[in-house]
């Protein structure tokens, strides 16, 4: 059975967190860091295991902290307990692998990121996107190239094919009954162009768009000479030794690597679903890859201090934030802030909701992650329940940066 992701990750800017420190005041917490952020785990999970009634081992929490006075790893109704080589869907933290793709060639002068779009994309017929004379790598980098998102929007009821009204993935997995159908930039990137489907002029606001990392995708391999995959692996993944970090890029590719984190959704009325395999295909580029908890800490460290082949000047390019819109609240080129966390990104994949972060000034790593969603009755009512959830993901993770730096 398969599920569509119901949403991207968003991170709230009103921290909410009075549900949460209620929790905390229960009990009086431990004085040890890892005891309390053990602590601090189980108290999310049981928030909400006494709203949704999540079952035993069906959906909990696990928590990775490293900062200057060590590194724990706990985890809340996971067993066996989260070891820091267990694989999970990192969704759309793989945005911050593509972003710094884009600015290890700007740096290596293979491209330059204010540069128009059409240099570096194939003349095709089916890279001619609208407005894409318009467009810059750097407005792909900051999502504010007015892109459609194939994968997060229906294509348009007014769209004279037979995807029509629903997302196009599912039209091919669900429809075509095509589970393992192994999407391409090209087929990806020519469904928009053959429609004319744009959501704004370049440069006009902020709109979020998978299918404009798609686009960047393409562009790192006419410039690098290499496969998307090849080049992560080769680039970042091999000479930082992240050896449990990979690519999905094939659409039979649907189980990860042992071991894992499963993960679960939760539906009213119905017992728990596994939602451990999946057809990654269509998100290369932007929510593919899986990593662990040890890999993907250690990366966005390695990026952010200037130790993964990008200069501090390429980084600091990054870091520019600008105002996104009421979900998002700053985005710069792949990176994300948060005051008391610091830069980083969110994801969210069935099943799995995450928040990473590296603070410069603390040199504190945070990484905190569900493994379940839950529907409800109406898609209002779920996408507060989402919010709810990916809410409570990112405001433990601030109370686990707060108590390593205490």
């Amino acid at each position: 059975m398969k599920i569509t992701p119901l949403f991207p990750l968003v991170t709230i800017l009103i921290l909410g967190s009075s549900t949460l420190q209620s929790c905390l005041q229960d009990h009086a917490p431990p004085t040890n860091t890892r005891a309390q952020l053990q602590y601090l785990t189980d108290s999310l999970y049981q928030r909400f295991n006494e709203e949704w009634g999540i079952d035993k081992n069906k959906g909990g929490f696990f928590l990775q902290v490293n900062s200057p006075a060590g590194s724990n790893l706990v985890s809340s109704n996971i067993e066996p307990g989260v070891q820091g080589n267990f694989h999970y869907r990192i969704a759309s933290l793989s945005k911050i692998f593509t972003a710094a793709a884009i600015m290890l060639l700007h740096q290596e002068g293979k491209l330059t990121i204010t540069d128009f779009i059409p240099s570096y994309l194939p003349t095709t017929p089916a890279y001619d996107i609208p407005n894409k004379n318009q467009i810059t790598i750097k407005q792909l980098l900051q999502h504010r190239a007015g892109v459609f998102d194939i994968t997060n929007q229906d294509i348009p009821t007014t769209v004279n094919q037979p995807y029509a009204g629903k997302r196009y993935s599912d039209y091919v997995r669900d429809d075509l009954n095509q589970d393992t159908h192994t999407f391409t930039f090209d087929e990806l990137v020519g469904i928009v162009t053959q429609n004319k489907l744009s959501n704004f002029a370049p440069g006009a606001t902020f709109g979020y768009s998978n299918t404009g990392y798609n686009l960047l995708g393409k562009i790192i391999e006419k410039a690098s000479g290499m496969t998307y995959p090849d080049f992560i692996r080769t680039r970042f993944l091999e000479p930082l030794q992240l050896t449990n970090t990979y690519n999905v890029w094939q659409g039979a590719d649907q189980r990860m690597k042992d071991p894992f984190v499963d993960s679960y959704l939760h539906i009213p009325g119905q017992s728990p679903i596994g939602t451990l395999e999946d057809n990654m295909s269509v998100h290369v580029t932007e929510g593919d890859m899986v990593s662990t908890p040890t890999d993907i800490t250690r990366w966005i460290e390695l990026l952010l201090t200037g130790k993964a082949g990008l200069t501090p000047q390429t980084v600091s390019m990054m870091q520019e934030m600008e105002v996104a819109d009421v979900s998002h609240g700053v985005y710069g080129l792949g990176l994300t802030f948060n005051d008391g966390l610091g830069f980083g990104h969110d994801g969210a994949h069935l099943s799995y909701i995450s928040t990473l972060r590296y603070n410069p000034a603390t040199k504190t790593t945070v990484l905190m992650v569900a493994n379940f969603f839950k529907t409800n009755t109406t898609p209002e009512t779920s996408y507060n329940d989402f919010l709810e959830l990916a809410l409570g993901v990112r405001n433990t993770a601030l109370r686990a940066a707060q108590i390593a730096n205490k």
